[in-house]
């Protein structure tokens, strides 16, 4: 007798690396083996959110609700990243200030965009 199951796919969330417990429409949440030292998360101005896999989920919804509070600072128009630097604007209508990533220790608190991400979770 041969066998009759079809030919089964995986879940989108496998296919993809999707977590889905955080993934929202339109906010892909991307697991990633390696992000580097000390990552856990990274907002990309596509909209989609980068999630170290190896954190735990409780750790991942932290993460990505820090991440949030940058897609919505880059959708206002107050941050920006590039490879070289980070650009920062506390309202639209302040002068930007120019930071280069080399020199900057990314993610520490006392960065205003970060601040703000903080002040969130």
């Amino acid at each position: 007798m041969a066998n009759k199951r079809g030919f089964i796919m995986s879940p989108k969330s496998v296919l993809f690396g999707l977590h889905d417990a955080t993934s929202d429409f339109g906010t892909p949440v991307i697991k990633k083996d390696d992000l580097g030292p000390g990552i856990q998360a990274e907002a990309n101005r596509d909209g989609t959110i980068f999630v170290n896999s190896k954190l735990p989920d409780n750790k991942i919804k932290e993460a990505v609700e820090h991440e949030k509070v940058h897609l919505n600072q880059m959708a206002q128009g107050r941050l920006q990243y590039s490879d070289d630097s980070v650009i920062w604007k506390r309202d639209t209508k302040s002068p930007a200030k120019i930071y280069r990533r080399a020199d900057m220790n990314e993610g520490h608190p006392d960065f205003e965009w970060e601040k703000e991400a903080y002040k969130k979770q």
